[in-house]
């Protein structure tokens, strides 16, 4: 039953009027609760495979530098809404079926997918992690040191909208709006040593349930080629 179940989406896909096409844009991400990110060359590439007219799926890759993130998982207490992780940069994979409204010159994207991710040189934001803890304890005075241990990689969902239109021939433009929803697992742990109503006092804490909010809104925009196979 299985084989005659996968037989049949494979003579549906086969049958359709399949596509092949690739596309190159810049991407600009505006993470909640944290600081801008850019693109790094070279940029974000997606190859999106068409099954038929209203049917596509878009592998793709992009890496950016992200200014800063905020971080869920702390103690309740904490006002962990500022950027607290950062800067950094990430390299993403995305997989994005899409339903296509299409039109002669223009197609309408509505697209929703997962992606994986994994961040380089990342860091804390020793003084936004400062001001949040001496806040939360009232604390006059304060010295720090921190250690993180990112897992290797993250991941969530991603959505959104994208406009394609043609510019000449098989030559085509694009615009699309994604917000994306995921985590990656960050413990922090460290040792301050503090000054509250006259009196210096050490202290050392952990942060095991500690996780990057990769969440936030980015604009792509590019263009790229289409063309049937």
């Amino acid at each position: 039953m299985k084989k005659l179940l996968l037989l049949s989406v494979l003579a549906t896909i086969i049958s359709s009027n399949v596509s092949f096409s690739q596309s190159v844009g810049f991407s600009y991400f505006f993470p909640k609760n944290g600081y801008f990110g850019n693109p790094i060359a070279p940029v974000s590439l997606s190859l999106p495979v068409s099954l038929g007219n209203y049917l596509r799926i878009s592998p793709g890759i992009s890496m950016s530098n992200i200014g800063g993130m905020s971080l869920s998982g702390l103690p309740e207490e904490y006002n962990s809404k500022r950027a607290l992780i950062g800067p950094f940069q990430d390299l993403s994979l995305s997989l994005e079926p899409s339903i296509v409204i299409p039109t002669k010159n223009v197609e309408v994207e509505l697209l929703g997918g997962i992606f994986g991710f994994t961040s380089f040189n990342t860091r804390l934001k020793k003084g936004n992690f400062d001001e949040m803890i001496m806040e939360t304890h009232d604390y006059d005075m304060m010295n720090s040191s921190y250690e993180i241990d990112p897992k290797a990689f993250g991941w969530g969902w991603v959505f959104g909208v994208q406009l394609d239109f043609r510019l000449q021939g098989e030559i085509w433009g694009f615009i699309a709006g994604r917000y994306y929803l995921g985590q990656q697992e960050i413990p922090i742990s460290g040792d301050i040593s503090y000054l509250k109503d006259g009196i210096v006092s050490t202290n050392n804490f952990s942060f095991e349930n500690a996780a990057m909010n990769y969440q936030g809104f980015e604009i792509t925009i590019g263009g790229g080629l289409k063309k049937k196979k």
